[in-house]
């Protein structure tokens, strides 16, 4: 993939055997091996459609170093997923009240591809919606990966909002622990005390986090097969301890939905280095694999275990 500022800085790029040239108002893209001409025309107002068309004829990807304003929803919003993500997206966000006018809304971005697509959706809700609230994405970032954090820090400039970002070394003080049992346990919980901190000092009353339908369920059935209780991740619920509402926009959507759209609008993830993610002893991956396993005989699987522990959401 390719960023650009403007359309003219394509004139004379060669992707494959493919030669663009860039004219007043056309685009020509051209192959003399295999006798191929296409014309294609332009403006500066079309531009996310020009570059989904040059995709789908020669496979070249063409992302923006910068939107202009109209730009940003018609990036975010791909209609094909309006089933899939807008729709569950809209009814979650209505069914546990999630954002009101005057809210001050922080978003937990790990640079992940949850993180991001709730990003999109609080900005892509703040466009088409009434409601009038402030969107402050906030990124913890281990200071022993550098500044691998620039990459997520010019996708939010292009959306319009800025990136805070909280500089840490928990990764190595819990990475070079062997006494702690449950590190991934342990760096959660350091991280979202961490946000809190943050968002209250900063006056933010609301935390949007990324986790999805497979999140919700996966750790039920963690908490029911490993702890023998009944503890659930809630679409929405206000923490006591620090006085501020956690919300889940992505409660009813499923991951491999929220893959496709990363993967659809190119969306900029960050590499998780984190050992413990993919260790073949992590519990979270047992139960992921069961549920995978589930689904072959029932593709709706997710769908009836989620739909089974509503009731402990109340």
């Amino acid at each position: 993939m390719i960023e650009i500022e403007s359309i003219k800085e394509l004139d004379g790029y060669i992707f494959q055997s493919f030669k663009i040239s860039v004219l007043e108002n056309m685009l020509i893209i051209e192959n003399k091996k295999e006798d191929i001409r296409i014309e294609l025309k332009y403006s500066e107002m079309n531009r996310l459609k020009l570059f989904n068309k040059i995709f789908k004829l020669i496979g070249l990807k063409i992302g923006l170093k910068n939107f202009q304003e109209r730009e940003i929803l018609s990036y975010i919003q791909d209609e094909k997923f309006e089933k899939e993500l807008w729709s569950p997206i809209g009814k979650a966000m209505f069914d546990y009240s999630m954002i009101e006018d005057g809210d001050r809304v922080a978003v937990g971005v790990s640079g992940g591809k949850d993180s991001l697509t709730v990003l999109n959706a609080l900005v892509r809700i703040k466009k088409i919606s009434k409601v009038n609230f402030d969107i402050i994405p906030i990124h913890i970032h281990p200071e022993e990966e550098g500044g691998g954090y620039k990459q997520i820090e010019a996708y939010c400039k292009k959306l319009g909002v800025e990136l805070k970002v909280i500089k840490t070394k928990i990764a190595e003080e819990i990475l070079n622990n062997s006494d702690i049992k449950n590190p991934c346990f342990l760096c959660a919980r350091i991280r979202r005390g961490i946000l809190y901190t943050e968002m209250k000092k900063e006056g933010i009353n609301k935390l949007a986090l990324g986790h999805h339908k497979d999140d919700i369920v996966e750790t039920f059935l963690l908490n029911t097969l490993y702890q023998g209780n009944l503890g659930v991740m809630k679409p929405a619920y206000i923490s006591e301890e620090y006085g501020v509402k956690v919300i889940r926009p992505l409660a009813y959507v499923e991951e491999s939905d929220i893959i496709r759209y990363a993967k659809k609008i190119n969306l900029p993830i960050l590499h998780n280095s984190c050992p413990y993610e993919t260790s073949e002893n992590s519990k979270r991956l047992r139960v992921k694999m069961l549920i995978k396993e589930l689904s072959k005989e029932n593709l709706n699987i997710r769908s009836v275990l989620f739909n089974s522990i509503k009731p402990l959401f109340l």
